[in-house]
């Protein structure tokens, strides 16, 4: 017996193909007429891992009045709270603020617009001293953090400082190197953490009573287990003093707009070697114009 058409359950609607999977005029075209760019490459990338938004990660250093790390930690809070009071944007904040006395390391992840809102609001306060920031990564794949996470240290002043060799020509780009990678281990060491913390907290049923297991209580101070991989006052005043670096509030001013050509001039990291000076054909003032071979 065959059944009707109208018994039939109707099919499911069908998820919508990739854009490089979808078949269009397009196709037809030449190869050299048909090129793809890397924002094709982007869209490609975040409709195959199922996104809308993209994602920015940005790690910035800071110097501040001599206070305690948890009375940074309050200020910050209280300064993301009034973001997050009157924003638009519905991706909050994420990463792992960590809070010295005196000193801040943040890495911050969030959608690209709530990322530049952040920075305009944090430029606009009188938080910091000075400020540097060392690395933006754009659409990155994959967060460290899906919440906010903060920790604060009263070793910092205990740390050796890294003896830096002044003469060394590539002491710019491997002391960055060097902060980052410590950086993403103490991101990388919270993180388990915060693992553990919620699985010792994970409520177990046992008939009619419900039982704790583990401790729910989790210290906001990073322990000796953190110290090897700090970065001690000795870099940090040396990325503070870098002028290849932008501050918080010239990084601000300048997110969000079209850049021209004199947008990147002596501001871009890392520096190449052989790169050609932005003014090496421009004339000055007391420059004076030689010809050879001529009469």
């Amino acid at each position: 017996m065959s059944t009707s058409s109208a018994t039939r359950t109707p099919d499911k609607k069908k998820k919508p193909l990739p854009y490089f999977m979808q078949k269009s005029e397009d196709a037809a075209l030449p190869s050299f007429q048909n090129r793809r760019t890397l924002a094709d490459h982007v869209k490609d990338n975040m409709l195959c891992a199922g996104r809308k938004r993209y994602f920015q990660r940005i790690v910035y250093v800071g110097r501040h009045p001599k206070v305690t790390g948890m009375t940074l930690r309050d200020r910050f809070l209280k300064l993301i709270k009034d973001l997050q009071e009157c924003t638009t944007n519905e991706i909050k904040l994420f990463g792992l603020m960590i809070n010295f006395d005196g000193y801040t390391v943040h890495m911050v992840e969030s959608a690209e617009e709530t990322i530049g809102e952040y920075m305009h609001t944090l430029a606009a306060c009188d938080l910091f001293e000075d400020s540097r920031v060392v690395l933006v990564y754009n659409n990155i794949n994959q967060r460290f953090f899906r919440k906010l996470v903060w920790r604060a240290s009263d070793y910092l002043n205990e740390l050796p400082r890294t003896e830096l060799d002044q003469r060394d020509p590539n002491l710019t780009q491997n002391t960055i190197d060097a902060f980052l990678v410590k950086v993403y281990k103490l991101c990388k060491m919270v993180r388990e953490e915060e693992l553990d913390e919620s699985k010792s907290r994970h409520r177990k049923p046992s008939g009619e009573r419900v039982i704790l297991i583990g401790s729910a209580f989790k210290s906001l101070y990073l322990d000796e287990n953190y110290e090897e991989h700090t970065p001690d006052i000795g870099v940090l005043e040396y990325l503070l003093g870098l002028k290849c670096l932008f501050t918080v509030p010239e990084y601000a001013m300048f997110y969000g707009k079209l850049p021209d050509v004199t947008s990147f001039r002596d501001r871009v990291w890392p520096i190449p070697k052989d790169l050609t000076p932005y003014d090496v054909f421009e004339t000055g003032k007391y420059d004076v114009n030689l010809t050879f071979g001529g009469k």
